[in-house]
């Protein structure tokens, strides 16, 4: 391979990742409250997830994606994992959620019309002939994740992200889940 074909892929490959969407996430967090206090945690519940009205059905392994992958950041931050919720510092719940929409798209069509140029020395060829309507329907999605303070009984930490999720995604799911956790655990402990 030539150095300039070989520089020519480098370039495309960051050119594409480059592109790569990541997601974003929103955080809100108790300010009144020391984080560097805690160092354990458990899920609220031994089924952790809740699902919103509007969900549609959803496999039942993505709950323990979640938590698998939940476990894995939070141990990779420092914290342990405790079995007891009731021995923990705080306990972890998940809501998920999603919505199917449709997007219509009307755009004008142009018809084109060789004897207007000879009419229109401009170059003009065409007119506007009416209107083409496209539809796609898309899914968008949601995850929130909530952490509680134990010996206080109340919500310390939130953290939410969503966007539209492709058919592929939704065949199979694992990096979304991952992608969309570490998005929303990136601040998490707040310093």
């Amino acid at each position: 391979m030539s150095a300039k074909v070989s520089v020519l892929v480098a370039f495309a490959c960051l050119l594409v990742s480059g592109c790569a969407t990541t997601m974003s996430a929103t955080t809100d967090f108790d300010s009144s409250v020391d984080f560097s206090k805690f160092r354990t945690f458990s899920w609220i519940d031994p089924h952790p997830l809740i699902r919103s009205a509007t969900q549609r059905p959803l496999s039942p392994l993505v709950e323990r994606r979640l938590m698998s992958n939940t476990r894995n950041l939070l141990t990779s931050k420092g914290f342990r994992f405790e079995n007891n919720p009731a021995e923990a510092d705080l306990v972890v719940a998940f809501t998920i959620g999603s919505r199917d929409g449709i997007l219509i798209e009307t755009l004008p069509t142009r018809s084109f019309n060789t004897a207007s140029r000879r009419q229109r020395p401009s170059g003009w060829r065409g007119y506007w002939s009416g209107n083409t309507v496209t539809t796609r329907q898309y899914t968008e999605g949601q995850l929130a994740v909530d952490l509680f303070d134990v010996a206080e009984a109340r919500p310390v930490w939130h953290g939410t992200t969503g966007r539209r999720i492709s058919r592929s995604e939704r065949e199979a799911p694992d990096e979304l889940v991952r992608e969309a956790l570490e998005a929303i655990l990136k601040e998490f402990p707040p310093g």
